[in-house]
């Protein structure tokens, strides 16, 4: 992250930084659907539909 700073010999008179991406934002660049096995329990299960659910409500256009 990179710093831009206004300044006279010691004295500082503003500094400023980049803004951030928003979490979605930085969700949707890491996140992915997850894939469930014919193994898993219905809890498992269930967790993952509502994991995916919330993946597909933050990031419509992923897949």
């Amino acid at each position: 992250m990179t710093f831009t700073c206004a300044a006279a010999g010691f004295f500082v008179f503003a500094c400023t930084a980049p803004d951030p991406a928003p979490a979605a934002a930085r969700f949707c660049e890491t996140a992915a659907l997850v894939r469930y096995s014919a193994q898993d329990s219905p809890g498992t299960r269930r967790q993952l539909r509502i994991a995916n659910a919330k993946f597909r409500a933050v990031c419509p256009d992923q897949k």
